[in-house]
């Protein structure tokens, strides 16, 4: 009789203690498509704020509010690479999402760094008229360049096929975008 309740209640903990899953992970593209417009926005307002730059001692103020805002970038970024990690692999349909706020975000990457090659000679004498802030542009580029190309192989990991196959086109052409602006600060 006492081996019968010993039985029942050694069968009731194990399967209590079996059915809990040991990991959780959650299917978050959603998060990740928030987590690119994110970047997109920081990267839209950085554009704006590099468009204005007019260099020398004037500028001094808005040197620092570029570098504010590539800080800024460069969090984004390593909050989109935590968000895409902690995600489990996208369906055909999320993964269509994450790859369209990919191609919307791909223009303005182009678009900023092409202004920021052309304020070169405004970064030469961005600090206080007579300094050149040129070698933190080119740190900043570095960094992003970095957590681009991570950001890239994250999503491609949990991306469906034909999304997959077709992102690593996407993460080329982007490297390829900041190789062509940190060659300008060289």
């Amino acid at each position: 009789m006492h081996f019968h309740r010993l039985l029942v209640l050694a069968a009731g903990l194990l399967t209590t203690a079996t059915s809990a899953p040991t990991e959780l992970f959650k299917r978050d593209a959603a998060g990740v498509v928030d987590a690119v417009a994110d970047i997109a926005d920081k990267m839209t307002t950085l554009n704006t704020t590099v468009t204005g730059y007019q260099g020398g001692v004037l500028g001094t103020g808005t040197a620092l509010k570029i570098e504010f805002q590539s800080i800024q970038l460069s969090h984004a970024l390593k909050d989109a690479i935590s968000t895409t990690e902690d995600s489990q692999n996208f369906t055909g349909d999320e993964s269509n999402k994450v790859a369209a706020a990919f191609i919307d975000l791909q223009p303005k990457i182009s678009s900023t760094l092409n202004n920021i090659v052309s304020k070169k000679p405004q970064f030469d004498t961005g600090l206080l008229g007579i300094g050149s802030v040129s070698f933190l542009v080119k740190w900043n580029l570095q960094q992003e360049k970095d957590l681009s190309a991570d950001l890239g192989q994250a999503v491609v990991a949990k991306l469906a096929e034909p999304y997959a196959s077709v992102a690593p086109l996407l993460n080329d052409q982007i490297a390829a975008a900041f190789e062509k602006a940190l060659a300008a600060y060289n």
